[in-house]
This record gives C-alpha cells, structure tokens and sequence, in this order.
C-alpha cells in the first residue's frame, strides 16, 4: 500500500497494490484440469455408456440382481455423463456461443424427468422431495438436455445440503406470458449473507455442516451460465437455519412441440415427431 499526499490541505490518496499472479495461475491450472477431465474422460465414457446401453437389452428380465447392479452402473455413468456435458457448456457459453438446439417443450414433464433421476439420492438421506410442477404450464422454449441439467444440479445441491430427513419441494408457475418461473427449496442450514452474492461463481464451493467443501465447483456456475444463456434470469433466497430457495425463469416457447423427451443414460434428449 502506498500513501500520496498531493498537497499540504489535501485529503491523501491511498493506491493499494495486490500480486494476483498466484490466483492467476491457479485459475489456469484449474481450466487445465476441466480441459482434461472433458477431453481425456469423454471418449471411453461414451464407450461405457454404450455398453451399458447394449447391456440392458441382452439381460434376463428376470434376474433382478442384476438388472439392480446394471442400474446402479447406468446411474453412475450418468451422473459423469453429465458433469462431461456440463463442462463442456460451460466452456462454449463463457466463450459467448448462443445455445441453438432449442425446443418448444412441458416443462411439467421436464421437471418430473428431473425429479425422476434424483430420488435415489432422496431415499438414501431419508428425506422428502415435493413436486409441486403439477398444474398446466405454457410450453418453454430450451435446450432439454442442458435445462434437464440445470434442474438435477439445484435439486442435487438440495440432496447435499438439506439434513437427513429434512424436506425439498420443487415447482414452476407462469409469470407474465413470457416466462416460466421455476424454483427449488429447501429447509437446510441457508447460505451466510457473505457468500450469497459470488455462490454462482466459478469454482466457488460452499461450506456445509461438517465445514468441508464440496464438489468442484462447478454446478452453480453451469447453472447460471445456461439459464442466461436462455435469456432467463436465477437469483438465490436464503435464511440462515430456515433454507435456501433458487429461482429461475424460463421461456415461454412461441412454437408448438414437435417432438417427446427421450430418456438416454445420463442425458434427456428430443425425439423428433416423424413428418
């Protein structure tokens, strides 16, 4: 820090100097690292999945064991499915490419798909999940997978932070014809107020009970990014021991749906209606 003292009456100007070499280079070593992840992880993943894609149809429907252990791998797979697809977004979209695989598409079905792929993780903490996304909804206008993405990420970082036996619900409702307003709830610890304003940042990693972080940082940020990148907006809501809610909101679609969502391992597609 450096003190400036431009005359005798004047108020002194203070220049304060940091060396951000270090977080800059953290920074790289960090893109370096997703970069690896998503190059080097994407190639035998999709082998795996399609293994496993091919699997499915050559077991005995019978032999429960091991369609359970079969499922178990699918729901694996999946979950790094996603995480490969969700750092690749998010490289496209801060690199300022729009999003163009858009489809008119029930968000109602979007959220059930969602909700769907999350309860296993619901069951394992004893907890509730509400669907209150049950009441007839315009069309929205979205990349289905990157959106059903978006949904598991908040839904999941619910899972994480909500305690055993604690409760989550889930719902949509329109806003003013344009917009599809969305939300995820839950009754967990809540965010301090210092940390609210940079929870969407890049490899920001939130703190739970246990005052270790968690994941890599990079879901809330997707999140963000992708929702944005929609023309939508996401803001977060909450109060320390009470809970934390996110918001997002959604395009209203001005097509009609030409296509039903299609489920792959770890990934929600359309299916294009035939002409």
């Amino acid at each position: 820090m450096r003190t400036v003292w431009r005359s005798k009456t004047a108020i002194p100007v203070q220049w304060i100097l940091r060396d951000i070499t270090e977080r800059k280079e953290l920074d790289a070593l960090r893109k370096d690292m997703t970069d690896m992840i998503y190059h080097d992880i994407r190639s035998p993943l999709g082998n795996i999945v399609s293994s496993l894609e091919m699997m499915k149809d050559m077991l005995p429907e019978n032999d429960e064991t091991l369609l359970m252990m079969l499922n178990i791998a699918r729901s694996s797979a999946g979950r790094i499915q996603r995480l490969v697809y969700s750092l690749l977004d998010t490289n496209r979209l801060e690199s300022g490419q729009p999003i163009v695989d858009q489809h008119a598409i029930d968000p109602v079905a979007l959220i059930r798909e969602s909700v769907r792929d999350t309860e296993r993780g619901v069951e394992n903490r004893e907890q509730t999940l509400e669907n209150k996304a049950n009441s007839v909804l315009p069309l929205i206008w979205v990349d289905v997978d990157m959106i059903y993405r978006v949904f598991i990420n908040l839904i999941e970082n619910a899972i994480k932070y909500t305690p055993m036996g604690g409760h989550i619900e889930v719902g949509a409702q329109t806003t003013d014809g344009m917009f599809v307003k969305f939300w995820v709830k839950d009754n967990g610890p809540g965010i301090p107020p210092q940390d609210r304003d940079r929870v969407f940042d890049k490899f920001t990693r939130l703190r739970g009970k246990n005052n270790n972080p968690s994941g890599i940082g990079i879901g809330l940020s997707f999140c963000k990014l992708a929702v944005l990148g929609h023309g939508g907006q996401i803001w977060v809501e909450s109060e320390l021991e009470k809970g934390t809610t996110f918001f997002l909101t959604l395009p209203v679609a001005q097509k009609k749906a030409t296509g039903q969502l299609k489920r792959q391992t770890g990934r929600l597609t359309i299916k294009e209606d035939k002409p």
